[in-house]
């Protein structure tokens, strides 16, 4: 029995260390805390990698930035926070910000607080700092560990798996220190994992272990005072019947337990957000009472994003009115796993007024970039992303946006200003994107704009626009045209006979109708008649002089009867413009024929009249007896086409522009013989290049920030003539826009030829 103990006496020595190794993942920085803080005076990013942290001074351009590291310190940073450094008079080199740590040989936790003094970083690197630790337990593994400083910038409070801390900043001194059973007043496990602060109370979400369940987990968002500091009441935000989570999972870290959590103290509410169900709740924060007893945390609605999206993976408030949203796993682009969306907070989460990273703002790297955490304070945007890499996205005044800037900084990127392109604008500071401008309104671009201006009522000016521009320079236009039918007259004689008595209700009409000018003829016969047989009643000498006179000539232009009668001479000016419309007519009708060359009808009040006959039957392109196709159609295949595309209202230049045909199965193909002009009107671009073939695949690429209101597609081939076949000069062009919108990101015309 003796050996028996001691053999497992021994054994338990054996297992007992190992069972109590923990392992420390340095390379994943968005475990059991936030290790990204900033405030107008700096930024700090926690890195375990490499045992020290990365910092950026404000004004917040590309570089500088310091780098400090002591890897003989172990200690393992869960969470940390910036100071303000109100004291800029005396120590505007002195930058202060707090961690809490554990030390990974002996698990015991550090609260340290960190002054850097700006003057020593040198060439990027900052080789002394000033920290002070105090130990806050000795040997207790924790996996969350969360700190936030009070605004009034005085104190600290941690709140951690098994304790609660309120630590003053300015003494270096421990102010409350309470395990969290007693600090709860709950008989089960509190894991927080997330919280904020204001300067009178503290916010904060975690997974309580159900007293109905212990196996089971459950939601909750707890309230605590800071004077004194002490748990007020806890209210269950997401459920059982919602979330079913175990305890062993809710106990752990693993990045689907992430919560986030933003008080905005103006409003008395908290944006709380729940990637796991992909769920963002607002909450109502009651401390208006006097006895802080009656504070509590109502739901006061529930927004749900895309499925699978991480919708709340990190939320903040912008100002009072907005919201940002990180949604972790969107697939949205290929440089870029995640995104941040704006809300307006006041009306539920569907539609976001804007997106970053977007068209304008754009992630220059070589992989797709995966966002963990974010911090906002004055518009600034500070992410943490994959592969311990942190970005800012410092906030612009308006008129200029934040842009990529290619450094060489292996930590952090920080995005430079630029102003807003043409098209755009921008009427507010803030991180986010210029604006496009709306339909009717332009920007040139030459100047930070923070308003479009108006263009001319009859011009082009979609959304987005840069300058006016007159569509009658890139009109559509075509060789084909409709199938006219048949005459319902096909006899000469009817057809002339009916243009002679017909004369029609326009002026045009009137004026070109036989049938007018011969009544009046009639009528200017009947006027000469008649003076003439007054003059003969009433014996006037001076009429019956001028009469014989008359009769003679009148006798001579006697087509009627042959010369006999002076009155067939008066009828004969009728006759005669009969005639002469006939002929007229006749011409006019003569040259409607062959109809691929006429005009058109000159002589007729109907101007599409044809000198033809047409048959409806469709003709068969047989072969002929020899088997061979007709010539036409191998002059078809043969004819080489070239394409143009006019890019309207775009502020693209030739060098944006590339062309490439895509073939199925292997790599695209670059067409080189590329002709690149820009219009007068200097917002539109002309790009002309060669097919090489008729069925094909063209890509036109444009890399760069570049709306387009619309494009003209042009076909062209050069006429052939091969013996008694002619194919005809093609030459071709389609305008398409959609009215007050701008052409998409990815834009599909097709183009279609029949023979």
């Amino acid at each position: 029995i003796d050996q028996m103990f001691i053999g497992i006496f021994i054994l338990l020595l054996i297992l007992k260390p190992i069972a109590c190794v923990i392992i420390y993942d340095t390379t994943d920085d968005n475990a059991h805390g936030v290790r990204i803080a900033g405030n107008d005076q700096f930024i700090v990013y926690g890195m375990n990698l490499v045992m020290g942290f990365h910092i950026n001074f404000a004004p917040y351009v590309p570089l500088p930035n310091c780098v400090y590291m002591n890897t003989s310190r172990d200690f393992y940073v869960y969470s940390l926070d910036v100071v303000f450094n109100n004291d800029n008079n005396t120590s505007d080199q002195l930058f202060t910000f707090v961690q809490i740590s554990e030390q990974m040989s002996t698990q015991n936790i550090y609260f340290s607080i960190i002054t850097v003094n700006k003057s020593l970083c040198i060439n990027g690197n900052m080789s002394t700092a000033i920290i002070r630790d105090t130990l806050i337990l000795n040997g207790t593994h924790q996996e969350y560990m969360l700190l936030k400083v009070v605004p009034s910038q005085k104190y600290a409070c941690v709140f951690a798996d098994t304790f609660a801390l309120m630590f003053d900043i300015v003494n270096n001194e421990i102010i409350e220190l309470k395990d969290s059973y007693t600090f709860y007043s709950y008989s089960y496990p509190i894991i927080p994992h997330a919280i904020d602060v204001t300067d009178t109370y503290v916010i904060g979400v975690a997974y309580a272990i159900s007293y109905i369940n212990p196996n089971i987990a459950v939601v909750i968002a707890f309230l605590c005072e800071l004077q004194p500091f002490r748990s007020i009441n806890y209210t269950t935000i997401i459920d059982m019947n919602t979330l079913t989570q175990t305890a062993t999972l809710a106990t752990t870290y693993n990045i689907a337990n992430q919560m986030s959590i933003a008080v905005n103290n103006e409003r008395q509410m908290a944006v709380f957000g729940f990637p796991l169900i992909n769920v963002v709740l607002l909450l109502n924060i009651n401390t208006t009472s006097t006895n802080t007893s009656q504070w509590n945390i109502n739901i006061m609605r529930t927004d749900h994003g895309p499925p699978n999206s991480g919708f709340g993976q990190s939320v903040a408030w912008i100002d009072d009115k907005t919201v940002a949203i990180l949604l972790y796993s969107i697939n949205a682009r290929s440089w870029s796993q995640s995104e941040v969306w704006t809300f307006a907070v006041d009306i539920p989460l569907q539609i976001p007024l804007s997106v970053f990273p977007n068209n304008q703002q754009i992630l220059d790297v070589d992989f797709s970039v995966t966002f963990f955490q974010m911090v906002l304070w004055s518009n600034n945007l500070y992410l943490l992303v994959i592969y311990n890499f942190v970005i800012l996205v410092p906030s612009q005044a308006p008129g200029y946006q934040s842009i990529w800037y290619n450094d060489e900084d292996f930590y952090s990127t920080i995005f430079q200003s630029a102003p807003c392109p043409s098209g755009t604008y921008k009427n507010e500071a803030g991180y986010g994107v210029c604006t496009i401008c709306p339909p009717q309104t332009k920007n040139r671009g030459n100047e930070p704009a923070i308003e479009c201006s108006s263009c001319l009522s009859n011009s082009f000016c979609p959304l987005g626009s840069i300058d006016d521009v007159t569509l009658i320079n890139y009109t559509s236009y075509i060789q084909t045209f409709a199938y006219p039918d048949s005459p319902d007259m096909n006899n000469y004689d009817d057809i002339i006979v009916q243009n002679i008595f017909s004369i029609g209700h326009s002026v045009r009409c009137l004026i070109i109708a036989p049938l007018f000018w011969a009544s009046l003829a009639i009528a200017l016969c009947f006027i000469i008649w008649f003076i003439m047989t007054m003059g003969k009643v009433f014996n006037c000498q001076i009429i019956v002089r001028h009469r014989d006179n008359a009769k003679k000539f009148l006798k001579n232009t006697d087509i009627v009867g042959e010369g006999e009668r002076w009155i067939g001479g008066l009828s004969s000016f009728a006759i005669v413009v009969l005639f002469g419309f006939t002929f007229w007519f006749a011409a006019d009708y003569h040259q409607l024929y062959p109809i691929e060359t006429s005009g058109p009808m000159h002589a007729s009040c109907d101007t599409t009249m044809r000198n033809a006959i047409f048959d409806n039957a469709l003709q068969l392109p047989l072969s002929n007896p020899d088997g061979s196709r007709w010539p036409i159609f191998d002059m078809l295949d043969a004819q080489p086409f070239t394409m143009s595309l006019d890019l309207i209202n775009t502020g693209a230049d030739c060098e944006n522009i590339t062309i490439q045909q895509n073939r199925p199965g292997v790599n695209y193909v670059t067409l080189s013989n590329l002709s690149c002009l820009m219009q007068p009107d200097n917002v539109t671009l002309t790009a002309t290049f060669p097919l090489p073939q008729h069925q094909l695949e063209v890509q036109l690429n444009i890399s760069g920030v570049y709306s387009i209101g619309g494009i003209r597609l042009c076909l062209r081939g050069p006429g052939i003539i091969n013996g008694s076949s002619t194919l005809q000069t093609l030459d071709t062009c389609t305008l398409l826009f959609t009215t007050n919108e701008t052409l998409a990101r990815t834009s599909t015309v097709s183009v279609s030829l029949i023979k």
